[in-house]
């Protein structure tokens, strides 16, 4: 049986829509809008009673912006260290699963020089030969001529 074509969707049921987005609504958005209201509410109450000193404020605010940097750093880092994990553990399993193939190549490798070999053989042997008779002709009258 052949999958599907990919240009076939189907259409959006309309009910599940409506109660994706409601629960959207009710799980995120309206807690993240109370949380802000929250905040909101927080500092304006602080400003009008000229609670704190600037320091104080700013010291609240690096604190604010440092906490979730330093939450979503160590989340990277434990990714990198899964990372590296799994990493050591591939290349201790790799060599197991190439050593086949290695193997393969190896002997195709030998196949292929067998195969070139014995194709330039009828080319190099008759070359070989006329150039050993050549030398040898060459030797006799340098043989000969020295005298």
């Amino acid at each position: 049986m052949s999958p599907p074509s990919s240009s076939f969707r189907r259409p959006a049921n309309p009910v599940t829509q409506a109660a994706f987005r409601r629960q959207l609504r009710l799980e995120i958005y309206l807690p993240l809008g109370l949380t802000l209201l929250g905040i909101a509410v927080f500092v304006g109450v602080a400003a009008a009673l000229s609670y704190g000193t600037p320091g104080a404020w700013a010291d609240t605010t690096l604190i604010l912006l440092a906490v979730p940097t330093a939450l979503l750093l160590a989340i990277l880092l434990s990714a990198l260290a899964a990372a590296s994990y799994l990493l050591l553990r591939l290349i201790r399993e790799i060599p197991g699963f190439t050593s086949g193939l290695q193997q393969g190549v190896g002997r195709v490798s030998g196949a292929v020089q067998k195969g070139s070999g014995a194709a330039v053989r009828p080319v190099i042997i008759p070359r070989a030969i006329l150039a050993a008779a050549a030398e040898a002709g060459r030797s006799l009258r340098s043989i000969f001529r020295a005298e």
